[in-house]
């Protein structure tokens, strides 16, 4: 462990956590072997970017996919929860909506039908979509400023919080009101082409639908907007009214129950205070400041 990034780090523990997941509960997963070796080879691919950054063997291009890389862990191990997930426990979809009823007196997703109108939908869907990209233009500025100290800080503090929400969705598996409500809504989701080619992609590539608890939208774009606050005002600015929309999305197009939203924000704010404390304590223990 001398010496490595603290993103690889954290992607190193996460792994080795979800091997020895997948070996303890590897009787109720079908396909159990098929995981696992996708887990070693992602832990090769992890090693092996280890070994060609300490070389200095990279280039340009390699060192653009060195600090760009937590991104595509990060994207790998989320697909591959679609073939975990479902098979460690029942959905407690009905647990967090009778939390939601109990706040609201009603499911909040219901009482939302009154204010659906295709032209709202549309913009919604797109706000709910930006999600996939806000963090990437994020760090992408960071690196194009060449601001290399504060882009490897919030490259780690950003995959703490998508691991800390992974386990989330490993603890409490649901699939949201889309699915576990759908035959008791009135108004139907109708939107202009738009809302049906965000749906259908996210219905495609979203492999792993017990993503819900908590709100991993909520919680990583609270993260970008804070980190944004530090880094990059004026882009904090830009984002803000975007996520404002799309953290009412995940009510409107009914992806998230409001517990899933409310602990999304719990989690962002403790990711925040805890995940530069651990970088921190990493770089120090470790010796990684300057690599």
């Amino acid at each position: 462990m001398k010496r490595i990034l603290p993103a690889q780090g954290l992607t190193l523990f996460f792994l080795t956590g979800l091997v020895i997941l997948t070996l303890f509960f590897h009787g109720h997963i079908p396909r159990w072997h098929a995981l696992l070796f996708r887990y070693f080879v992602l832990l090769g691919l992890l090693f092996g970017l280890k070994l060609s950054w300490d070389r200095k063997a990279m280039g340009k291009t390699g060192a653009f996919f060195h600090h760009f890389s937590p991104i595509l862990f990060v994207i790998l191990i989320y697909e591959s929860l679609g073939d975990l997930i479902q098979y460690l426990q029942p959905d407690v979809d009905a647990r967090l909506m009778r939390i939601d009823f109990s706040i609201f007196g009603v499911q909040p997703t219901f009482w939302m039908q009154r204010w659906i109108v295709p032209w709202l939908t549309d913009i919604l869907s797109v706000a709910y979509i930006s999600y996939y990209f806000i963090p990437v233009v994020f760090i992408v500025v960071l690196y194009l400023r060449n601001r290399m100290v504060e882009l490897d800080r919030s490259v780690f503090v950003l995959a703490f919080g998508y691991y800390v929400s992974f386990i989330g969705y490993i603890l409490f598996p649901a699939v949201g009101p889309r699915y576990a409500l759908t035959h008791l809504y009135s108004v139907s989701l109708d939107g202009s082409w738009i809302t049906d080619f965000v749906t259908n992609t996210l219905n495609a590539l979203e492999h792993n639908k017990r993503d819900c608890m908590p709100s991993g939208h909520t919680q990583i774009v609270l993260m970008v907007l804070y980190l944004a606050y530090r880094y990059q005002r004026l882009l904090f600015y830009l984002l803000f009214p975007i996520v404002c929309a799309l953290i009412l999305s995940t009510i409107y197009l009914r992806y998230h129950y409001v517990i899933d939203l409310l602990v999304g924000m719990a989690s962002a704010i403790g990711c925040t205070i805890v995940g530069p404390r651990l970088y921190r304590w990493w770089n120090m223990e470790c010796g990684t400041q300057n690599v």
